[in-house]
């Protein structure tokens, strides 16, 4: 029987399947692009690998690299020359002048960061570069803010209003240039300012307190996590770093007041961020939940014991307790640990 020269064997380069097939790879590598799991270089590598078309090598290579380690490189001299500069002249200057050579700075950074983000190229070169300029720029207006208002020594109010300002401000600049370009360093420029604007507040306002610090602390976790949970963050596992980062200090930021009814207070906030990270990493299976978990119930089973039997543990008996509770989480983490294959296809289909 002869078979129909009308079909031929797929040739080098083409792609072998159905075009949904294709469709489903390339919105599966769109969703781990959105996640910050792969890159867009990355994804499109994959994309041209499986449909028989490797990439050339790209020439341009070294000299992008070139471009933005003198890009980092500009930026930390001019930071450097106009720092040594203010410490030189402080005070000389005066408040306006300290507030123009600090204001001139931050234009000088988001401007070039706006440059560098704005052009035709896309790339993570240009994305990274101009995060870094952009939070360089926050923390510089920040400073501008602060050296303008502060009036140490000659108008009380004003000098405490100065540090707020100054947080709210770099708040303000280090969020934008987040949405133009979204990297790891400009979500943890956030992050630091949202704490220095909340502890600057309490200050302003007069509360001083261990609770009240490490309860908005906690609180600005679980914001943190909502961030991560609804993918308003590009760098998600970081930003779920940040969240248990925050959530652990901040419960334990509690334990500072030293009083019986806070220590309650602060072993069952600390108790309850690491059941939600043991529970998040049930459902989420990222090592992260999983190692704020087991540093939580770490430090705080040895705490109670602790407390509850006034010091007569001692070093060796709390060192013990905290390896037994390492020892637990870990099993712990064992147990609710699924099939990998199995846990994949979950994420993907809730995804």
């Amino acid at each position: 029987m002869e078979l129909s020269s009308d079909r031929s064997a797929p040739q080098v380069g083409q792609v072998v399947g159905p075009e949904p097939a294709r469709d489903r790879l390339t919105a599966a590598l769109d969703r781990l692009v959105d996640r910050g799991v792969l890159d867009r270089p990355q994804a499109d590598a994959v994309l041209a690998e499986a449909a028989g078309q490797p990439q050339a090598g790209q020439p341009q290579g070294l000299r992008r690299l070139a471009g933005e380690i003198a890009g980092y490189l500009g930026a930390s001299f001019v930071v450097g020359a106009t720092l040594l500069f203010l410490g030189e002249q402080w005070g000389v200057l005066g408040r306006p002048g300290r507030f123009s050579i600090l204001a001139a700075m931050g234009v000088v950074l988001f401007g070039s960061g706006l440059v560098v983000r704005l052009r035709h190229d896309h790339g993570d070169v240009r994305r990274r570069l101009a995060s870094t300029l952009m939070t360089g720029a926050a923390a510089a207006t920040g400073f501008a803010a602060f050296a303008i208002l502060d009036n140490a020594g000659s108008d009380a109010s004003t000098s405490d209003g100065a540090p707020l300002a100054a947080s709210v401000t770099g708040l303000a600049v280090v969020v934008i240039g987040y949405v133009l370009a979204r990297t790891a360093l400009g979500q943890l420029g956030m992050a630091v300012a949202a704490f220095a604007a909340y502890g600057t507040l309490l200050e302003f306002v007069g509360v001083d307190g261990a609770v009240q610090l490490g309860v908005g602390t906690l609180v600005l976790g679980v914001l943190w996590a909502g961030l991560a949970w609804r993918r308003l963050v590009a760098e998600r596992r970081f930003a779920l770093a940040i969240a248990v980062a925050l959530g652990l200090t901040g419960a334990q930021t509690v334990l500072f007041e030293d009083r019986p009814a806070v220590n309650i207070l602060a072993y069952a906030l600390m108790a309850v961020v690491a059941g939600c990270c043991f529970t998040a990493y049930a459902k989420m299976r990222d090592w992260v939940l999983l190692a704020g978990g087991v540093a939580g119930a770490t430090v705080v089973v040895p705490e109670i014991l602790y407390d509850v039997t006034d010091g007569s543990l001692g070093a060796a008996g709390v060192m013990l307790v905290a390896g037994v509770t390492l020892l637990a989480g870990s099993l712990i983490g064992l147990r609710i640990r699924r099939d990998p294959v199995a846990g994949a296809v979950a994420h993907a289909a809730a995804s």
